[in-house]
């Protein structure tokens, strides 16, 4: 039996204030997806990423507010620096960087929700099961 492809999201609750929509568009897709609300995505840190993409995703997006609409005036823009310095070291380790993504949406866009969650999937596929991914633990090992 083949299992499902993890997608975790950690978005900014202004940017989506309904996580379960993105995760019920990635079911519906055919993929197991945890959205995780953060008060502003300047608030995810790089070994925060890493370490979710060693332990159980096989990509990670990080979803915050337009620049110029964050409340926390640099949030967005510190998110974006993060997210490219995360993805230079998943290079420098020789794992695709495209297994960590990125948007900037406006509150309350269900379209661009939507076209997200697409981008999402699509990426999935065709990368694949993670391979730094920690293997999944039997019953019998717990």
């Amino acid at each position: 039996m083949r299992r499902k492809l993890e997608i975790v999201m950690l978005a900014c609750q202004q940017a989506v204030p309904e996580p379960a929509v993105l995760e019920d568009l990635l079911a519906a897709a055919g993929f197991q997806g945890r959205a995780i609300a953060e008060p502003c995505s300047s608030k995810v840190e790089v070994f925060q990423m890493l370490r979710i993409l060693a332990a159980e995703a096989d990509l990670l997006w990080i979803i915050g507010c337009p620049e110029e609409q964050c409340l926390f005036t640099e949030g967005s823009a510190r998110m974006g620096r993060r997210v490219e310095y995360a993805r230079k070291y998943l290079e420098e380790i020789g794992l695709e960087p495209e297994r960590l993504g990125m948007s900037r949406i406006p509150p309350g866009e269900t379209q661009t929700l939507k076209a997200m969650a697409a981008e999402m999937t699509g990426r999935a596929r065709s990368l694949g099961p993670n391979p730094a991914k920690s293997p999944a633990k039997k019953e019998s090992d717990l």
